[in-house]
């Protein structure tokens, strides 16, 4: 179960990463692609168009030649998009009782209604990571915090009290959190180090090209570096163009 959970979590961000490169859009087309190993259910397939409305972006259907989803937040800054969550006015207790109640009976309209609700709470739950990861980008520790809050509102299970949805609603975003932000740092740590020995790479083939009076080999590098050969092609192949012997 955890790792159906975590495979689709990393779908989710995926398609949001997808969506900005592609200016806030999404076709279904795409949707249905990124998550055909998925065997959505129809209830899936309504969350996760909710979560993209809930990130602003805009889900449309060639096919169709119009709007399968219409999202009212388009291209908004992500400074807009936070001021667009104070838009929602409390609920009397009883009425969010109530909706708590029909999410964890599986109502998707009561759970997308939970989900715009606590978007905020999820926002501040992002806002105290700040702080403490300042290496992480705002962006993406909102959008790991609302990918939570989606994917602990689809498994909330029955309680007694509103006190008792809340808390464990809230603490179920925090646990998800913790996880995605630590997967979050150990993809940065590992992006810095790939950096930082490409630009040894880098360096040491400037000095022996001096010293040598040409262009280093492989086998030349590898021995100045003491590391493996194939270290160093896997780090040319990621240099790309940039880096070449």
């Amino acid at each position: 179960m955890a790792d159906a959970a975590e495979r689709f979590r990393k779908k989710l961000e995926e398609l949001c990463a997808l969506g900005r490169r592609n200016s806030m859009r999404l076709t279904v087309r795409q949707i249905q692609e990124a998550m055909k190993e998925e065997k959505l259910t129809v209830e899936q397939l309504q969350m996760i168009y909710a979560y993209l409305d809930q990130m602003a972006i805009e889900i449309t259907d060639p096919d169709l030649g119009e709007e399968a989803v219409s999202p009212d937040r388009r291209k908004r800054s992500l400074e807009v998009y936070l001021e667009e969550l104070d838009r929602f006015p409390p609920l009397p207790e009883e009425t969010e009782y109530l909706l708590f109640e029909k999410a964890a009976g599986g109502d998707q309209k009561a759970r997308d209604a939970l989900i715009e609700r606590y978007l905020t709470a999820a926002c501040d739950l992002a806002s105290e990571y700040e702080s403490i990861h300042p290496d992480i980008e705002t962006e993406d520790l909102v959008q790991e915090a609302n990918i939570a809050l989606v994917m602990s509102v689809a498994q909330l299970e029955k309680e007694t009290t509103l006190a008792a949805y809340r808390a464990r609603l809230l603490n179920r975003v925090s646990s998800f959190l913790d996880e995605n932000v630590k997967q979050l740092e150990e993809m940065l740590t590992s992006d810095t180090r790939v950096v930082n020995r490409m630009n040894q790479l880098a360096d040491t083939i400037r000095e022996l090209e001096e010293q040598l009076g040409h262009k280093p080999s492989i086998e030349e590098v590898s021995a100045f570096l003491e590391l493996p050969e194939e270290d160093i092609r896997d780090l040319l192949r990621v240099g790309g163009g940039d880096l070449k012997i």
